[in-house]
């Protein structure tokens, strides 16, 4: 027994399971905390979203574990999207997703952006696809929008 102990203490990494030795290691990038989430729309398929350059703002709450690659963000003023389920990918690129409303699925729409870090704050894009029409028929819509996630300090 005492052998069989020994050899799995030398044995280290090798000896534990395939699922424990393939965690990422804790991300450094973006910790909880108060953080300013902006949208610009680009463009869209149904032309019922605002015109392209059209700014949104809201204050968001990032909450989770610091180091965690899945947080969660509150948009604190946004009825539309409020609830976002962000991840950090290994390579330090930000996912983010959310469903229309805060509904816990995606039949009302989705929204979806990728971001990288570029000096104080995360630059990218996303796309919302929701339920829409499209010249008096009912289509699947998609609006286009460049996403800016910059801390409160």
């Amino acid at each position: 027994m005492l052998l069989l102990l020994w050899s799995t203490w030398l044995a280290g990494d090798a000896a534990r399971p395939a699922s424990a030795q393939s965690e990422p290691a804790p991300q450094t990038i973006l910790p909880p905390g108060l953080y300013l989430f902006q949208t610009r729309t680009r463009d869209g398929t149904c032309g019922d979203a605002p015109a392209t350059g059209y700014v949104t703002s809201a204050v968001a709450t990032l909450d989770g574990v610091p180091g965690s690659r899945a947080m969660t963000m509150q948009l604190l003023n946004s009825k539309y999207w409020p609830t976002w389920q962000l991840t950090v990918q290994a390579d330090d690129s930000i996912v983010g997703t959310a469903n229309m409303g805060g509904a816990k699925d995606d039949t009302g729409g989705t929204s979806r952006f990728e971001l990288r870090g570029k000096k104080d704050r995360y630059q990218g894009t996303g796309a919302r696809k929701y339920p829409g029409s499209r010249d008096g028929k009912a289509a699947l819509c998609t609006l286009n929008y460049d996403a800016l996630l910059k801390p409160i300090e």
